[in-house]
């Protein structure tokens, strides 16, 4: 028998859908895929209403076990198994275990290692996304031991990613509503980590030392003071932007993606309207100063919000290594994100005049669900993201200023 540590944050382990309440329900403008059990189990069900529904809805597309047939969605979009109320027929009549295994799971996910399982949930979900920003403790973890047989047939955690992992989140915990020196502290553990590689191979006791002085300058202010003294490239800053919206622009209308644009419209706004004699250092000069006017203070009593996000991010990410990249390239990847929602809640706040909540949560989950729904979609967010770099990952210590 096999002892297997499973962990998870306190938002994941606390987490309840709350159905027709969600302001975002995740059984509409998505594809909804089925495997064959769940196909038969639907089109044989002794429930008459549920059995009508399957063959006038289910479509088989036989590609695989785990996709053997795929739901036509009704003209609003939703699922058909969706009533009036938003609920489903299926969990209804027939029961939780009846669900398939994509609506069983959502938004849950995990990663597994040998001994160790992550628990974590995805936040295309508005409900996770609302437990995760708003609650202090969301990001303390949970720790329990099952016994299995047998030993999952997963690698075994890797114990220098692990500590440089728990490094970075440490980061960002310490920085709390200062994200960007959460963010430029793992750029100098990223580059220090590389160069020792380099020169000596991987040395815990060195990269402790350099962790300690990197936390006791987010702590004194000598990280603040070093982002101060960074160059602006309000050029980058802007190819960033514009790239992002007309990407967002282009693609298929899907779940989340009207709520998203909502958002987007405003950051538009700004920058066209700000953009005069091709002057590109107003709109993003306006948007700064929002942020550090307005967004600061209101956040400064909430520090928990920005910094859970980020350590969500490198939680659930694996972080550094994201997708086969390489720590630099990683970390360029979440800056580059996180500058985006950033210029998105700046807007928001700049032409709305009052910072809300709900606005925050819902720019990060719409976010999440437009660009994180698949593997594809993910893929092609990325590479719009690498078309604007200037041929070097610390280029995103531009999008720190």
């Amino acid at each position: 028998m096999k002892e297997i540590t499973v962990v998870e944050p306190v938002f994941v382990t606390d987490f309840r859908c709350v159905g027709s309440e969600c302001r975002d329900h995740c059984c509409k403008g998505w594809d909804v895929t089925l495997d064959k059990t769940t196909v038969n189990r639907y089109l044989k069900s002794a429930q008459i209403e549920i059995r009508n529904i399957a063959s006038e809805n289910i479509v088989k597309v036989k590609k695989s076990f785990k996709n053997w047939g795929l739901m036509k969605l009704t003209s609003k979009g939703n699922c058909a198994f969706m009533d009036e109320e938003k609920l489903c027929k299926v969990h209804k009549q027939m029961g939780p275990s009846a669900l398939s295994p994509t609506c069983a799971t959502y938004p849950r996910t995990q990663y597994m290692h040998k001994y160790e399982v992550k628990k974590s949930l995805t936040l295309s979900c508005p409900e996770a996304t609302q437990k995760l920003l708003t609650r202090p403790d969301a990001m303390l973890f949970n720790q329990t031991v099952q016994i299995q047989a047998e030993a999952n047939k997963n690698e075994d955690v890797d114990n220098e990613h692990k500590l440089v992992n728990l490094m970075c989140a440490n980061m960002v915990k310490a920085a709390g509503c200062n994200a960007n020196e959460g963010l430029y502290g793992i750029a100098m553990l990223l580059l220090h980590l590389e160069q020792m590689k380099k020169e000596q191979g991987f040395n815990s006791e060195a990269l402790e030392n350099d962790y300690f002085n990197i936390m006791d300058a987010i702590g004194n202010g000598s990280a603040a003071q070093n982002i101060a003294e960074i160059n602006n490239n309000q050029e980058l800053q802007w190819s960033l932007l514009m790239r992002m919206q007309t990407y967002f622009s282009s693609k298929t209308k899907t779940r989340s993606s009207d709520m998203l644009q909502h958002y987007l419209t405003k950051l538009v706004h700004i920058q066209i309207s700000d953009a005069k004699d091709h002057d590109i250092g107003s709109s993003m000069t306006r948007l700064d100063a929002v942020w550090n006017e307005k967004v600061m203070p209101w956040m400064a009593e909430r520090p928990h919000l920005i910094s859970n996000y980020l350590q969500y991010r490198i939680y659930s990410d694996s972080f550094p290594g994201y997708q086969g990249r390489s720590p630099l390239a990683s970390l360029y990847l979440l800056t580059a994100e996180w500058f985006m929602i950033r210029s998105l809640i700046a807007a928001c706040v700049e032409l709305v005049g009052e910072i809300y909540e709900d606005d925050i949560i819902n720019i990060i989950y719409s976010f999440h669900a437009v660009t994180k729904h698949n593997n594809s979609s993910m893929a092609a967010f990325f590479e719009e993201i690498d078309n604007v770099k200037v041929n070097d990952d610390l280029s995103l210590i531009y999008l720190l200023k």
